[in-house]
């Protein structure tokens, strides 16, 4: 249950979520369902990248507080202003992944599922191919390679 004050809690609940939703789309039974399942995603993605932002401004605000294990503050607020950065890039990294799951998610909605898969190719195809490899030689040339474009012997 989300608690919208306790970010590591949260945290913690959308990664339990994400491993859900990461075994639960092994196998679709309705098909219908993954338009549902892609618009959520796009969502929780968008809602995602805005955590990141974020966290980037956080680290960027509270770096004058920042300090290592052993109590130095300027190689702290170093890393606090590289984690800020790398959160920043990760954001606008999102944005490629929001903007890609959105695509699929509007061609997903041009689809109408049909109970039976339609034919792959007609018999036919089947039955060229069986006659195509009954001209092919069997018996490889008595010496040297064969070029089989070209039927030549080198």
């Amino acid at each position: 249950m989300p608690t919208f004050e306790d970010p590591s809690r949260d945290a913690d609940e959308l990664a339990e979520a994400a491993r859900v939703l990461a075994y639960a789309t092994r196998q679709i039974e309705t098909p219908e369902d993954t338009y549902e399942v892609l618009g959520s995603l796009h969502l929780a993605l968008s809602r995602i990248q805005q955590g990141l932002q974020q966290l980037a401004a956080w680290h960027e605000r509270h770096a004058p507080f920042a300090a290592t294990d052993d109590g130095d503050r300027a190689a702290g607020h170093d890393h606090a202003v590289k984690a800020g950065g790398w959160l920043m890039i990760a954001a606008a990294s999102t944005e490629q992944v929001v903007q890609l799951v959105m695509k699929a998610h509007s061609e997903n909605g041009r689809i109408a599922w049909q109970p039976d898969a339609a034919p792959a190719r007609s018999a036919g195809l089947a039955e060229a191919l069986a006659e195509r490899e009954a001209t092919l030689d069997p018996e490889p040339p008595a010496s040297g390679h064969t070029n089989q474009s070209t039927g030549l012997t080198r």
